[in-house]
Parts: structure tokens; C-alpha cells; sequence
């Protein structure tokens, strides 16, 4: 009982921030689609950069657009309180100079902060005119009612011609959050239309420019494109893949449950051989885990300037909070993270760069932001025993077993393929022998086998074709001769 008592919790969760994302990234459109009408190009062009969306992929339906949608709002206010809503107000200045600090939004809309039809709010007659009298008494009295159910709304709404009376659950939805009818939660989005329609925090209020442009740097290395890889096309790896679910995915599906011990670990190292899937593991974090995921390397974070690594790290940790929940992945970390040495032989902007970087990860284990940090490394006993201590959670990847490599042989060596022009090519292998055999081999070295074996019947066909092309060239140069 209690399972799915969070399971349910967990999917309504789901629900209403897939539900917030879609109002938020359809305002925008909306938006765009008003600015583009009214002629505001190059207005468009600079939102379409920041926000990542696109005119070109998606665009406001067919008789909508934020003027009706006013119009609508501005009939229905004046319905229930007599009068015209007051949309913009003036400010105190003559004129404002002074850059608008981006105000925190919380992540679930407040139903308190909306009207409701059930409210007890009266409607001034006079002010609507004599015609509609006796429609403004049967709308007192429906709003007098108890609690009004759907159909006693649209039918509220039908009295006062306001078109649409079909879809009213759905029009009702932003405004009845805690309607009678539950919401059934949306179908899951698939990672390649999140991607695409993914909409992107604008640059939090900087008061320096040098921390803007540096913040616009680390920008740049967000995930924004799908790198579509999934849990399943990883073959093998299912302790590893267990552990990542664990770090990243269910401390955001069921945070209730990861409180006090086990509040979720902040940092996850992968270390193993080269070739094993580390990488491919952080690309399947990025593809299904569905947070904001930064591909940081060495040249993201140091630079030749003074002062400027350090900077980079500190923005690096306040992106990822702003834009959380985030996902940091470093790959390569020995990197940067190597052992500090007192004798001298290492640069005084190497070890500012390597504190700074720990006591910003010491910020994320005493803060309840949902920031995650993922390293891979090939060389663990190179890494500062201090980052070792932050990286809570070690998990080797082996070398793969003899399952996970008979798998991989058969995804890169498949015993049939349909051809362009629809031929069936079969081949017969003994993937069991094969996968014996390889013992030892990392996932990279099956792949370059594979290919190697993938050429030799392609090398066969070249040679046929050179032979051939030197057979038609034979005669014509003896007659030249």
C-alpha cells in the first residue's frame, strides 16, 4: 500500500512539472508568434537563441494567439467582478535605468494566487447592463453553490457565450488546480522531443560583466542535444546502471524517501580501464534522467588568465544550482584534479583552481540543492585524496563478462540485415565462441573487431573493382600506344 501510495505521489509530481514546462515553454511561443505578427524580428531571433525554441519546429495553433487569449481573460474578469482587470500599472521613476533582477519562480503554481469559480465574490448588475440581469442572478447563484462541479461550470460559462464549453476541463485546469476530476498524468515525453523543446533558463542578474561572459562560457557546454543513448543500449553494466539510478534518478522520482542517511550522494565517480562504457553511461544519464547536463572538460575551467579558473568553477556550481535539478559531468578529472603537492612544483593557479573546486563541492553536501556531480576517470590513483573523499560513491567498470560480450557481438555483428534495396543478408556466427575468445577485450576493442571483420568483405569488393577498372583502361592505353 504504502509502495504505491508513492508511486502515485511520485507520478502526480511528474504530472504537474511536465504540466508547469508545458505552460511555460507554450507562453513562450505565444509570445514569439505576438512579437513576429507585429513585426519585432530581430526581438524574436535574440528569444529564439536564449530560450532554445524555434519558430521553425513549433508555433501557436491555428486562431490563437495572446491577444484572444487577453480578450478572453478581460470578458471573463469582468463576468465575475464587474469590471476590467488592471493588466500594467506605472512606476515610481521618470525613467528606469536599473537592470530587473530575474525573480525566483516556485516550481508549482499556487491556487490560492488564482481565481476560482467557486468563490463568493458578488457581480455588480448595473454595471452589465439590463439584458443580462437574469444571467448575472443564475451566476450568483451557481457561485453561492457548495462546490460546483464541471458540468454546472460549463454551464456557467455556456449562459455567457464564451466558446469552447466542450474543453472545459481543460480550460479550467489553470485555473481548478484541486478540481473533483483528477488529473491523469501526461504520457512520458520522449528524450528526443525534450530535447528539442526543452526550454532554457535566460543568464541569472550579474552586477559584473566579466562574470556574465564567463558565465555565458560554461553556457555553451550544456547538453541541448539528445545524445540518445538509453539504459538498454548498454550492454552489460547492470550493477553500474543500478547505482546511477540511485544517485540520479530516484532521489528526484522519490525525494521523500531520501532524507536524513540517506540523503542522496552528491558526487559519483567512474573509474575503470579505458573503453568500458563510462562515457556511455554519462550520455545515458543525459538522455534519461532528464536534467540539465553539463559536459564540462579541462578547457571549460582553466584558463591562462589570473583569477579567471577559480571564477569559472564558482560560476560553474551557481549555473548548475540555477538551473537544477543539473547533472555536472567531468570527464577525464585526474585532469585537474591531480595530487597537491607542497614542494614547490605545482602552479599557485592550479591549486586556487583545485580549492575552489572543493569547497564548492562541499557547498552541495550542505545544501539540499538537487546539483549531482559524475567524474569518469582512468586513472583513480592520480586524483587528490581530498576529491576522493567528495566523490561519495565509487563504482568500478570492469572489463565486460562474457555475457555482455557475446551482447555486443551481436549488436555489431547481427545474423541478419535488410540492405537499402530490401535484401536479407544473413550470416551465421558463433557468437558463444566468439564471446569466449575475447576475453579481456573492453567494450572499444570488441567494437574495432567487429569493424575490422565488417571491412574484409568490403576489401574483397574493392579489389574486384579495381580489377575490373584496370581491365577497361588495358585496351584504350594499348591503342594509344
Amino acid at each position: 500500500m504504502e509502495v504505491s501510495k508513492l508511486r502515485e505521489q511520485s507520478d502526480r509530481r511528474a504530472a504537474e512539472e511536465v504540466k508547469t514546462e508545458q505552460r511555460k515553454r507554450n507562453l513562450m511561443i505565444l509570445i514569439m508568434h505576438h512579437l513576429q505578427s507585429y513585426g519585432y524580428v530581430d526581438t524574436v531571433t535574440k528569444l529564439q537563441a536564449e530560450c532554445n525554441l524555434s519558430l521553425k519546429k513549433i508555433t501557436a495553433a491555428d486562431n490563437m494567439d495572446l491577444l484572444t487569449i487577453l480578450q478572453e481573460y478581460e470578458t471573463y474578469f469582468g463576468i465575475k467582478f464587474g469590471k476590467s482587470p488592471k493588466l500594467v500599472k506605472k512606476c515610481g521613476g521618470d525613467e528606469i535605468t536599473e537592470v530587473v533582477k530575474p525573480k525566483k519562480r516556485p516550481s508549482q503554481i499556487n491556487s490560492e494566487d488564482l481565481p476560482s469559480y467557486g468563490s463568493d465574490s458578488k457581480v455588480q448588475p448595473d454595471s452589465l447592463g439590463s439584458k443580462k440581469k437574469n444571467e448575472n442572478m443564475s451566476l450568483i447563484a451557481a457561485q453561492n453553490s457548495s462546490v460546483p462541479s464541471i458540468k454546472s461550470n460549463s454551464e456557467v460559462i455556456e449562459n455567457f457565450g464564451v466558446t469552447g464549453t466542450k474543453n472545459v476541463t481543460q480550460r479550467l485546469e489553470c485555473i481548478l488546480p484541486e478540481a473533483a476530476v483528477s488529473p491523469v498524468p501526461p504520457a512520458a515525453e520522449p528524450s528526443q522531443t525534450y530535447y528539442e523543446s526543452k526550454l532554457l533558463k535566460p543568464l541569472p542578474h550579474y552586477e559584473s560583466s566579466e562574470l556574465r561572459e564567463l558565465a555565458a562560457t560554461i553556457t555553451r557546454d550544456i547538453y541541448m542535444e539528445n545524445p540518445n543513448v538509453h539504459w538498454e543500449d548498454i550492454a552489460g553494466l547492470s550493477s553500474a546502471k543500478r547505482l546511477v539510478r540511485e544517485a540520479v534518478v530516484y532521489p528526484l522520482r522519490f525525494p521523500d524517501l531520501f532524507t536524513g542517511i540517506l540523503s542522496p550522494w552528491k558526487g559519483l565517480l567512474l573509474y575503470g580501464p579505458p573503453g568500458t562504457g563510462k562515457t556511455l553511461l554519462a550520455k545515458a544519464v543525459a538522455t534519461e534522467c532528464k536534467t540539465t547536463f553539463f559536459n564540462i572538460s579541462a578547457s571549460s575551467i582553466v584558463s591562462k588568465w589570473r583569477g579567471d579558473s577559480e571564477k569559472l568553477v564558482r560560476v560553474l556550481f551557481e549555473l548548475a544550482r540555477y538551473h537544477s535539478p543539473s547533472t555536472i559531468f567531468i570527464d577525464e578529472i585526474e585532469a585537474i584534479m591531480g595530487h597537491r603537492t607542497s614542494d614547490g612544483a605545482e602552479h599557485e593557479g592550479s591549486r586556487r583552481m583545485k580549492t575552489e573546486l572543493l569547497i564548492q563541492m562541499d557547498g552541495l553536501a550542505k545544501t539540499s540543492d538537487c546539483v549531482f556531480l559524475l567524474a569518469a576517470s582512468n586513472l583513480p590513483w592520480d586524483l587528490d585524496v581530498a576529491m576522493l573523499r567528495r566523490l561519495e560513491k565509487r563504482i568500478l567498470i570492469d572489463l565486460p563478462d562474457q555475457d555482455a560480450r557475446n551482447s555486443m557481438f551481436r549488436i555489431h555483428l547481427p545474423p541478419a540485415v535488410v540492405d537499402k534495396a530490401g535484401n536479407n543478408l544473413v550470416a551465421s556466427l558463433d557468437y558463444n565462441n566468439l564471446a569466449a575468445i575475447s576475453d579481456g577485450y573492453s567494450g572499444s576493442d570488441i567494437q574495432l573487431v567487429c569493424k575490422e571483420a565488417a571491412m574484409r568483405p568490403l576489401r574483397r569488393l574493392f579489389e574486384m573493382i579495381e580489377l575490373h577498372d584496370d581491365a577497361n583502361s588495358a585496351p584504350s592505353g594499348s591503342s594509344l600506344s
